[in-house]
């Protein structure tokens, strides 16, 4: 225990006014006997023991006031036998979750970012200058963080906005010791500030704090950490939501009508009537509608939109309802719109025959409009040529997609060339055949710079060559994978017969043994996809993504030889939607916010006319307009074709990406194509984290949990300076104060009644 005013405990030597005054007291009185003593025997033996006890009482308390007054104006604090920091200077950093959900409006209008800015300038307030503070943002939590005194971090957190997405918890609070780690003072205390969802301490969130509690128990200086939790009020909060935009197209064609759906969902506890919304394509405001949405419910809206003009372009659907998060009631996406899908079909064996060919029937099934002499525009434009011409084509054609139709040995240029391909994007179709070497396809294919490996390994050929007959051993084909969209269009089987598939009538005599290798959880490789298996549960087509590319691999070849699916009605759509939503997924338009932007230059170039004639001298300059307004300047990378980063979005809405060139006459002329970045709808779910699971993820990294500053700065003054207990030492003053003019009272009344009661005997004697 030590003393705040230790002189002033020095008053407690006051005690000794009353215990001399006592004795002095006592010593006045002097014993004189008289006649009538006697009778006063009885009286003075019973009450003198109680006479005694109380003055004693009153001796003791009459000292102990000035004891009391003393220490309490002294203000001792309890230490727990340990040195405290004292008034030290100290290092504070403030981690701030600047979320989506942080926009929230409480119950009294104010936001919670808002409400964070207040409460955290009361806490700098209570700093010195000697002391410094670190401001860390989860929407840029791998920032540079630098030290600022209190007044400077108070005008940062006034500009404080919430338009993040989700955060990592754990993440976060690693982060915040980091840069804790980096401070200049030993004394350094961590106040994570958030309203604490629901999603944020998940069984991910506590792994990764449990790793980090043996991080901070091998710290050198370790630090404080407390719990800001300013998402008490979650409960009370009602939220609608648009939860999400997706395409029903696969790929999204010019001329053609495209369709899409929104869901809206409702997270209050009433229903909502007649609730208007309104689809907004390429920034042109459609007609608004009302739907209505039960309690805790959702509700889907759809559109049939066709698109005039190429490239990628934004569509988004807004809500009008007054609720707590007003942020969230527009959602954005991007969309491609591309004029025509280019296929290469690489035919192994070609035929003169009709439908003879490895690839006839496939091409016939893709641009089904070319071949039968319409003057209707296909979708798809296909390209058919061997595997001789095929490098050839690859870079005068520049196609989304390349097929091998039963393609037998391909040489190394060829391999080098289409590992390229894929990993710039482009998506490459294997259909197997008797004329595929299974040890060129099982190796890796690679030139300088790229390298692909198919999705799956092949083995041996088993079954007999299709033929129509009764006696022929068919592989029945089990159900379509319903997780891939494109093939859920076409027909999906009802619950778990497949007779009911619409594969059901496809027959398969003969097929290649694939075989998918397990991928370790932390490769870089990415995982094969079974999209569609035998009855048996070998895989018949397979998937995987390879650099920014796709790889499809079938176990039967797209002819007539193994199966007869060319010939089954199924196989048009089956064709042309995997086709439209291999083009369709080749540009990621829409990525979430905090995520990188990636886009190739390529992109941008082919937007240029050609009648225009350039200064090849000056080299082009990029830049990208955010959605806050402001313009940057990038630089492409090195590789070819060159892409344009933009590390991290950090806001919601539309990138605008634009390349400058000029013409010979020194004019400058641009392109330009969007990105879109949103806020994933969990953010907007407002519902605070259990409890329990918050108690545990503190408890892991010895952190505590708070409500306001308030809390915050009494805890770290009784951390920092002990616990002080003047308080109850002024209660026991006064308790001192009532007991001893109570004490006072009662020996007044008792010094009267032995005189009472000696009348009482006298008389009785006379």
């Amino acid at each position: 225990m030590t003393l705040l005013n230790g002189l002033l405990a020095l008053g407690a030597l006051a005690f000794t006014i009353p215990l001399a005054i006592h004795l002095l007291f006592r010593s006045r009185f002097r014993t004189v006997d008289w006649g009538a003593m006697h009778l006063l025997g009885n009286v003075v033996r019973v009450n003198r023991r109680r006479m005694e006890l109380m003055n004693l009482l009153l001796l003791l308390l009459r000292c102990a006031i000035p004891i009391l007054l003393a220490f309490c104006l002294a203000r001792p604090v309890l230490t727990g036998f340990q040195s405290l920091p004292g008034d030290a200077p100290r290092s504070v950093v403030i981690a701030i979750d600047d979320s989506r959900s942080m926009s929230a409006r409480m119950p009294d209008g104010r936001r919670r970012i808002t409400h964070v800015s207040e409460q955290l300038e009361s806490i700098f307030e209570t700093l010195s200058r000697r002391d410094e503070v670190m401001l860390l943002r989860s929407s840029t939590v791998d920032a540079v963080v630098g030290s600022m005194g209190a007044s400077d971090a108070m005008s940062a957190c006034r500009n404080l906005s919430a338009v993040g997405g989700p955060i990592d918890l754990g993440r976060l609070i690693r982060r915040a010791v980091e840069v804790a780690g980096e401070a200049n003072h030993i004394e350094r205390q961590i106040i994570v500030v958030s309203d604490f969802q629901s999603h944020m301490i998940d069984d991910t969130a506590i792994e990764s704090l449990k790793r980090l509690a043996r991080s901070l128990d091998e710290a050198e200086y370790r630090p404080t950490i407390c719990f800001m939790n300013v998402g008490a009020d979650s409960s009370e909060l009602s939220n609608v939501v648009v939860e999400s935009i997706e395409s029903e197209s696969p790929a999204i064609i010019a001329g053609r009508s495209a369709k899409f759906v929104a869901r809206i969902r409702n997270g209050s506890d009433t229903p909502i009537n007649d609730l208007r919304f309104a689809w907004t394509v390429a920034g042109n405001a459609l007609p608004s509608h009302t739907t209505s949405i039960a309690a805790r419910s959702s509700a889907s809206v759809r559109l049939t939109h066709k698109f005039d003009e190429v490239g990628v372009q934004a569509i988004a659907v807004s809500v009008e309802h007054s609720d707590a998060l007003p942020e969230d009631n527009q959602r954005l996406i991007g969309v491609d719109v591309i004029r025509q899908v280019d296929v290469i079909l690489v035919d192994g064996q070609p035929s003169k025959k009709p439908l003879g060919g490895e690839a006839d029937f496939l091409a016939v099934a893709l641009s089904p409009f070319a071949f039968g002499g319409q003057d209707q525009p296909d979708a798809v434009r296909t390209i058919v040529t061997s595997e001789n011409k095929m490098v050839q084509e690859l870079d005068r054609q520049s196609p989304a997609i390349v097929v091998l139709a039963n393609v037998g040995r391909l040489n190394d240029a060829s391999r080098g060339r289409l590992a390229r391909f894929v990993n710039e994007g482009g998506a490459l179709v294997v259909f197997d055949g008797d004329q595929v070497d299974p040890e060129i396809y099982n190796q890796t294919w690679s030139d300088a710079d790229h390298s692909i490996s198919m999705p799956a390994r092949m083995g041996e050929v088993i079954g007999q060559p299709y033929r129509d007959d009764a006696e022929a051993v068919r592989f029945p084909i089990g159900q379509l994978n319903t997780q891939y969209a494109a093939w859920s269009l076409i027909g999906p089987s009802t619950g778990d017969d497949p007779a009911s598939s619409a594969v059901c009538d496809v027959d398969v005599t003969s097929h290649r043994v694939l075989t998918i290798d397990d991928v370790a959880p932390d490769a870089d490789t990415s995982p094969t996809v079974t999209l569609l298996a035998f009855e048996s549960g070998k895989p018949l087509v397979v998937r995987r993504a390879e650099g920014r590319g796709q790889i499809m691999q079938f176990a039967i070849g797209c002819d007539a030889d193994w199966s007869n699916l060319p010939m089954r009605l199924v196989f048009l759509p089956m064709m042309q939607q995997m086709v439209l939503d291999l083009a369709g997924t080749q540009k990621q338009t829409t990525v979430d916010v905090g995520s990188t932007i990636m886009v190739a230059t390529d992109e941008l170039e082919s937007l240029f006319t050609t009648d225009i004639k350039r200064d090849s001298r000056k080299p082009p300059t990029y830049s990208v307009r955010q959605p806050i307004g402001e313009e940057l300047t990038l630089e492409p990378s090195g590789q070819t074709p060159s892409v344009l980063s933009l590390a991290n979005a950090a806001s919601a809405g539309v990138y605008q990406f634009r390349e400058t060139q000029w013409t010979a006459d020194g004019k400058p002329f641009s392109t330009q194509t969007i990105r879109v970045a949103e806020v994933p709808s969990i953010e907007s779910q407002l519902r605070e984290a259990d409890a329990s699971r918050m108690s545990r993820a503190a408890e892991l990294i010895e952190a505590t949990i708070h409500v306001d500053a308030r809390s915050i700065a009494s805890d770290d003054q009784t951390r920092r300076f002990g616990r002080e207990i003047w308080r109850w030492l002024l209660v026991g003053l006064l308790i001192a104060l009532i007991g001893e003019l109570f004490l006072q009272q009662r020996s007044r009344s008792s010094k009267k009644q032995p005189i009472a009661k000696a009348t009482g005997v006298m008389g009785g004697a006379s």
